[in-house]
């Protein structure tokens, strides 16, 4: 999970996330990868997987919380919306 920290850090730092499902859905740039938290709800997670699939963009839930990756607390959904770091973030799951 070292590899993915710094990934999700030089996103943030570039700014190249939007968080929260209402900012997803909202904005019109292009997201290459849809990240959410293992303690997300439920109904976020059918909500954020609906718009996964309907855009066709990886969709990936973690193993821990967003909150530890990129110190933002209360964050459970994020997008990246830089291909190269989705690329990477993707081949670190193996997918």
């Amino acid at each position: 999970m070292n590899k993915l920290k710094s990934y999700l850090g030089f996103a943030v730092k570039s700014n190249k996330l939007i968080y929260g499902i209402d900012n997803i859905e909202l904005s019109k740039r292009k997201k290459y990868v849809i990240l959410i938290s293992v303690d997300a709800s439920e109904n976020l997670h059918k909500k954020a997987k609906s718009y996964a699939e309907k855009y066709s963009i990886p969709f990936i839930k973690l193993n821990e919380t967003l909150e530890e990756l990129i110190y933002k607390n209360n964050c459970k959904i994020i997008a990246l919306l830089d291909k190269n770091m989705a690329d990477a973030v993707i081949n670190t799951f193996g997918r």
